[in-house]
């Protein structure tokens, strides 16, 4: 069976929640024996996977027109090498579900996450990602969505395959003296109100903006003011350490699909505080881990708290191997595919 992916950046160690779950996913569906052909966006090439196949596509450097760009070509190579399915990632290359239909491809559409809520997009732009989703879903033959919050998981074509987790070898012994973050540098990551909340207390942002934008700088600008560390984009031993060595991690998200981020850090044992969004709610953290979204002030409070309090971190393994290990993820996904 001949699958080709769509929607992603590409990877390996390309920042982003799609593609880590693709960098992650494919390889052990390649091993399941199916035909994997993954479509990546040239300007973020680092090197090729492995384990399955990459086509690198050319795309227009400008967050507007950029998957569109991309899409276009990958619609190109696809019409030719005419796949059994085309699995398209995210709402925005969804617009693309009827082309491949058109030329007989089964469409499977992972619905990663509402990204007309996201705070980087204009008018016209939400309008766009709104339409995306209601032709993904119209003309996609099965949909994956990541959890009960998504709004068409009650479709019924749709199928909950969450994002997955590997466990790591070590865990955070609680006795951190940072806190920690890690995302993209836009609006919706909440950001700007962790450092309205952290006043004195010593704060690690890893991560940087995909496209620049005035959000990005000022907020750059702003952390290097109160003294916060920003080491970039952090992948493998870099990442861990922050994981390992963190007193509190702090995910204060306006809008997530299902951020492998707080997996991560369950996956560490770290001490967590969460924005109070359903996506997170849904992961089934205590309720002392949540905060409510937006809110700097009780932010605040429950950082002194958690730091006031520092003690064994929570062992969340059992929950993590029972709904989020990746080999029942390929399992499931391999079902969808029929």
């Amino acid at each position: 069976m001949k699958i080709s992916v769509v929607g992603l950046r590409g990877f390996p160690n390309v920042q982003g929640g799609i593609e880590t779950h693709c960098e992650k996913l494919y390889p052990k569906l390649a091993k399941a024996g199916l035909n994997i052909t993954v479509y990546g966006r040239k300007r973020y090439r680092i090197s090729d996977s492995s384990e399955v196949k990459m086509v690198w596509l050319p795309c227009i450097a400008n967050q507007y027109f950029e998957t569109i760009s991309y899409m276009f070509f990958a619609f190109f190579h696809i019409l030719f090498n005419k796949p059994n399915i085309v699995h398209i990632h995210g709402i925005g290359p969804a617009l693309f579900a009827p082309l491949f239909r058109l030329i007989g491809c089964k469409v499977v559409l992972t619905h990663h996450g509402a990204d007309y809520k996201r705070g980087k997009w204009g008018f016209f732009a939400k309008k766009v990602l709104k339409f995306g989703e209601s032709i993904g879903v119209k003309f996609s033959n099965r949909i994956i969505v990541l959890n009960k919050s998504s709004p068409v998981s009650k479709n019924r074509k749709s199928v909950i395959i969450p994002n997955g987790i590997e466990l790591p070898q070590r865990k955070n012994n609680g006795e951190g003296k940072f806190i920690f973050a890690i995302g993209r540098f836009v609006k919706e990551k909440g950001f700007d109100d962790l450092l309205e909340a952290v006043g004195v207390n010593r704060i690690v942002i890893a991560g940087r903006a995909d496209h620049d934008s005035k959000y990005s700088r000022d907020l750059v600008k702003r952390a290097k003011e109160l003294g916060v560390e920003l080491p970039g984009f952090v992948q493998g031993e870099a990442k861990e350490r922050l994981f390992l060595e963190c007193g509190l991690f702090v995910i204060p998200s306006y809008h997530e699909g299902l951020p492998f981020t707080l997996l991560e850090a369950m996956s560490y044992g770290c001490h967590i505080l969460a924005s109070d969004i359903p996506e997170h709610k849904e992961v089934g953290l205590p309720e002392e881990c949540y905060f409510p979204c937006g809110n700097a002030n009780i932010l605040a409070e429950k950082i002194f708290c958690k730091f006031s309090n520092s003690g064994s971190n929570n062992d969340y393994d059992a929950l993590l191997k029972e709904q989020y290990d990746w080999d029942k993820i390929a399992a499931k996904t391999r079902e969808v595919y029929g």
